[in-house]
C-alpha cells in the first residue's frame, strides 16, 4: 500500500476511481500515459493503490491479456487501461481475443484533450481520435465516451455489467483528459448508486420449463446420447453436475481444447480425446449418435460438417444450448456458420444442466431395465470398436534416442505435479489431446479465443495472478514463437512476486506455418525441403534463458535437450514455484512428432 494524503479537493478522476472501487475490480492493469494521468494520480493517491491496485506493465497488448487471464480464473472482469489511440492499437488484439473467447475485461481508455483549444502542439493531435471507440467497437460488447462526471460513474457500471453479461466479452469506456481533470466543485452532490442494482445482468438466464421438458424426454428416449462440452464456467459444483447429468443419462461427452476443461478427461464417458481440430475419432463419435446435446460448443456447425461431410446432413436430434447467438455481428466471422438444430435452447449452459439435474423425471418415464442395458451395450460396442484408436498408448522412440517429444514433455510434466492440485493455464499447439489429465474445473484453462499468437505470456500472468492465493500451481506451457512475441508480460509476474511455472516447448520455429508450407509446396509440386525458409527462428537462435533472467525470472541453467534431464528440472521448477513462491522458466528443445514417428 502506497502513502497517500487524505483529499482535501476532489476532481473527477478521483469519483470515477471511487465508482471502480464499488464494482470490485481488483486490478487495473496499465502502461502509463498522458491521457490517462488524472485517472493514474487517484489510483494512487486519492485510493491509495488498492481495489483496484496497479499492475503496470510494459505493452498495452499485456495489459488487455493479463486481464483476459485472470477473468479466466476468476469469471469476473479485470480493468486494464490504455493511452489515447496509441496505446488502444496496442491493444487492439487483446481485445479481440477477449471476445472471441466470451471473456469479461473492462477497458478504460484516455482521450485528447478533446477541446482542440486546450491541446498541446503536434503531440496531442496526432494522439487525438474523434471516435476513439471506432477501432474497436466491431468487437466490443459496450462503448461510451461520458462528458461528465456524473455520467463517467454511471458509464462504468454499464460497462463492468455488460462485460459480465453473458455472453461475456470486452468493454470500452472513452475519458477525456480534460473531463478527469476538472475539480468536482460540490462532491457532495455527486450520486454514487447501490452498485449491485445495476449489475443483475450478471445473473446467466436459465432455459424455460418447456425447455428442460423437452430435453429431458429426447434424452430419455435417447440410445446414443452425446454432450458437446463446449464453453462453461469454473465453478467446481458446475463440474460435478456436467458429470452426474452426463451419467444420469448414459451420454457420452467430447471436449474441445480451444476452451478450459469441462469433463473429466479419463471418465468412462469421455469418449475421444479433446483436439484443437476435429479427430477421425470424435467424427465418429458425432456420426454414431442419435442426439447430440450442444452446451456452448464452439462452432458447431462445423464440427457437423467436418463429422458428416459437406452437404450431408446430420441423423442425429440435435439440441443447442447457448447464448452466443446474441453476439451475432457482420465484421466477424467469430459466430461461425449456421448448424442446424432441432431445439434451440437461449440460456446459460451450466444454469441448463442444473435445471435438468434438478428435474425428476416423471413416473411414467422413469428408467426401464431394458432400454437403460440396450443403451449401455451400445456405449460399450462403440467403446470397443474405438479402444485400438483413442486408447492407444504412446508410440516409444528407438533406444539411444534422447531427443524430447511433445510427448515426453507431458509425461515429465505429470511426472512433477500433481493434477489435482495444478492449473494449465495454456498449452502450445502440438499438444496431444490425449496427454491432458483433467480432474477438476481449474484443470485446464483453453486458448485465446482469437488465436492471436503472442498472447499467451500475458494470459499466464494474468491467471496466476487471479491463483496467487489458492491451492493450485499455474503452469503455462508456450512455444517458443508465442513466448518471443509477448515475453516482456513476465516482468509484470517478477515485479510483482507472482509465482508462476513457465515452460517453453522450444522448436526453432513457428511450426504450424512450417506445415503449412510444406503442405502448399507438395500440392503444386514444389521443393518442401524449402519450407523452413521464413518459418525458423534460428540463426541466430534466441536465448530463451537469457531473456527470461532480464525480465526477473529464475531460470534453470540452459535450455533442456535431453529427454533424461527435464523430469529433474521440472520437478526443481515447481519445487521453487511451490516454495519460494517465483516465476520460474523452463526452455526445452522439443523436437516435432513427426520426427518421432519417421524415427520408427
Amino acid at each position: 500500500m502506497v502513502e497517500h494524503a487524505p483529499p482535501n479537493r476532489v476532481w473527477s478522476s478521483d469519483a470515477i476511481v471511487t465508482q471502480l472501487s464499488r464494482l470490485n475490480l481488483s486490478y487495473v492493469a496499465l502502461v502509463p500515459g498522458y491521457s490517462f494521468r488524472g485517472l493514474h494520480d487517484s489510483l494512487v493517491n486519492y485510493n491509495g493503490d488498492q481495489n483496484p491496485e496497479i499492475i503496470l506493465c510494459l505493452h498495452e497488448e499485456h495489459c488487455v491479456a493479463i486481464a483476459h487471464g485472470f477473468a479466466k480464473v476468476a469469471e469476473r472482469p479485470m480493468a486494464a487501461a490504455v493511452h489515447d489511440s496509441v496505446g488502444l492499437m496496442h491493444a487492439t488484439m487483446a481485445i479481440y481475443n477477449a471476445f472471441c473467447d466470451r471473456v469479461p475485461v473492462v477497458v478504460l481508455g484516455g482521450v485528447g484533450p478533446l477541446d482542440a483549444a486546450k491541446r498541446r502542439p503536434w503531440i496531442d493531435w496526432i494522439h487525438t481520435a474523434a471516435d476513439e471507440a471506432a477501432l474497436i467497437r466491431h468487437f466490443i460488447k459496450f462503448d461510451d465516451q461520458p462528458a461528465s462526471v456524473q455520467a463517467a460513474i454511471y458509464s462504468v457500471i454499464t460497462a463492468a455489467a455488460a462485460a459480465s453479461q453473458m455472453p461475456r466479452g470486452p468493454t470500452f469506456v472513452c475519458l477525456d483528459v480534460t473531463l478527469q481533470e476538472t475539480l468536482v466543485e460540490d462532491p457532495a452532490a455527486l450520486h454514487f448508486p447501490t452498485t449491485q442494482r445495476y449489475l443483475h445482468e450478471a445473473t446467466p438466464p436459465g432455459p424455460s420449463a418447456e425447455d428442460v421438458e423437452r430435453i429431458r424426454v429426447t434424452l430419455h428416449t435417447s440410445q446414443r446420447p452425446l454432450f458437446l462440452m463446449g464453453r462453461v464456467n469454473r465453478s467446481q459444483k458446475s463440474w460435478h453436475e456436467r458429470v452426474q447429468l452426463a451419467e444420469r443419462y448414459h451420454a457420452r461427452v467430447l471436449t474441445d481444447l480451444r476452451v478450459g476443461a469441462a469433463f473429466p478427461t479419463q471418465h468412462v464417458l469421455h469418449a475421444s480425446p479433446p483436439e484443437l481440430f476435429l479427430s477421425p475419432q470424435e467424427s465418429e463419435v458425432i456420426r454414431s449418435a442419435d442426439t447430440i446435446v450442444s452446451f456452448d460448443w464452439v462452432d458447431l456447425a462445423g464440427t457437423l460438417q467436418t463429422a458428416y461431410g459437406a452437404g450431408t446432413e446430420p441423423r442425429a436430434y440435435i439440441v443447442d444450448v447457448s447464448l452466443d447467438s446474441t453476439l451475432r455481428g457482420g465484421w466477424s466471422k467469430d459466430h461461425f456458420g449456421q448448424p442446424p438444430i432441432d431445439l434451440a435452447v437461449r440460456a446459460d449452459v451450466d444454469a441448463t444442466v442444473s435445471a435438468l439435474l434438478a428435474a425428476s423425471l416423471p413416473t411414467e418415464l422413469q428408467p426401464d431395465g431394458g432400454r437403460h442395458l440396450e443403451r449401455q451395450q451400445g456405449l460399450s460396442d462403440i467403446t470397443k470398436q474405438m479402444d485400438g484408436e483413442v486408447n492407444q498408448q504412446p508410440r516409444h522412440q528407438q533406444p539411444g534416442d534422447t531427443k524430447i517429444y511433445m510427448k515426453d514433455l507431458a509425461e515429465a510434466l505429470y511426472g512433477a505435479i500433481n493434477p489435482d492440485k495444478t492449473c494449465l493455464i495454456r498449452l502450445p499447439l502440438g499438444w496431444r489431446g490425449r496427454d491432458l489429465r483433467a480432474t477438476h474445473s481449474l484443470a485446464y484453462l483453453g486458448q485465446d479465443g482469437g488465436e492471436g499468437t503472442g498472447s499467451g505470456p500475458g494470459m499466464a500472468v494474468g491467471a496466476a495472478l487471479a491463483l496467487k492465493d489458492t491451492e493450485f500451481l499455474p503452469v503455462a506451457i508456450l512455444g517458443d514463437g508465442d513466448f518471443l512475441m509477448g515475453s516482456s508480460a513476465l516482468w509484470t509476474a517478477a515485479r510483482y512476486r507472482v509465482p508462476l511455472l513457465v515452460i517453453i516447448a522450444n522448436n526453432a520455429s513457428f511450426y504450424n506455418d512450417e506445415e503449412h508450407q510444406e503442405d502448399i509446396a507438395r500440392e503444386r509440386g514444389r521443393p518442401t525441403r524449402n519450407k523452413g525458409v521464413g518459418t525458423r527462428i534460428d540463426d541466430p537462435l534466441p536465448d530463451i534463458s537469457q531473456n527470461a533472467a532480464s525480465l526477473g525470472a529464475k531460470v534453470l541453467g540452459p535450455q533442456v535437450t535431453q529427454r533424461a534431464k527435464l523430469l529433474v528440472t521440472l520437478r526443481e521448477a515447481t519445487r521453487l514455484v511451490q516454495g519460494e513462491k517465483v516465476l520460474v522458466v523452463v526452455d526445452v528443445q522439443v523436437c516435432p512428432d513427426e520426427e518421432s514417428e519417421k524415427d520408427e
